[in-house]
């Protein structure tokens, strides 16, 4: 399947920004209560995945034609781990999530760390605000940014080795980054290409847009 995956989580996502980001061309996930957030929009979701516990009955009611898979409430997986399954079984190559970032602590770290479960040829971010989140996908990776754009970088799953960053304003040299320590955070696009290497670990990007 070559369409990306559009999956709408029941977050902080406002109707402006769902138009700003879904293209006619995805396929669109509602992840439970993500349906509700779609009730305003010209949008129809190609599928509402999740135990249903947080979807309103109006918006079952307006999307009662829409394909469901339903879940028990007590299960093992989360609802937006449920979807990116079905993604990766599907074959997407691309994914992309809106409303992942809300006011539980808990619930937003394990969808940011959700990410580290996607298998590498499937190409996903979260996307919040003017806000990327994503996993470096190679040790050799050039950025693109804006100069003065702010980007935070840290290990997931321990320390990254050998971290070499050039084209940014803190610039660092085979650096062992160590899991829990802020050295990543708020760097700065000096360039607008820029150069992440590593020799082993799993790094997680957070790029701040000015475009959006």
């Amino acid at each position: 399947m070559n369409k990306r995956a559009a999956i709408i989580c029941n977050g902080n996502v406002n109707t402006k920004f769902l138009y700003s980001f879904i293209s006619e061309e995805d396929f669109l996930i509602a992840v439970d209560g993500g349906a509700n957030k779609l009730v305003k929009t010209d949008f129809k979701p190609d599928l509402i995945i999740g135990d249903m516990d947080s979807i309103s009955k109006n918006t079952l009611k307006k999307f009662r034609e829409v394909k469901k898979i339903k879940y028990p409430r007590e299960k093992d997986f989360i609802d937006l781990e449920l979807a990116l399954n079905y993604c990766a079984e599907k074959k997407f190559k691309e994914i992309m999530i809106l409303g992942a970032i809300g006011s539980r602590a808990d619930m937003t770290m394990t969808n940011i760390f959700l990410l580290t479960q996607i298998p590498k040829n499937i190409k996903a971010k979260i996307i919040h605000q003017n806000q990327e989140i994503y996993l470096i996908p190679k040790k050799k990776f050039l950025i693109e940014g804006i100069p003065g754009e702010k980007i935070s970088l840290f290990p997931v799953k321990g320390k990254v080795k050998g971290l070499t960053l050039k084209g940014f304003k803190y610039q660092i040299k085979n650096y062992n980054l160590e899991f829990g320590v802020g050295i990543g955070l708020s760097n700065e696009f000096k360039n607008k290409k820029a150069l992440i290497t590593s020799k082993d670990g799993i790094l997680l990007c957070v790029h701040f847009r000015k475009w959006f």
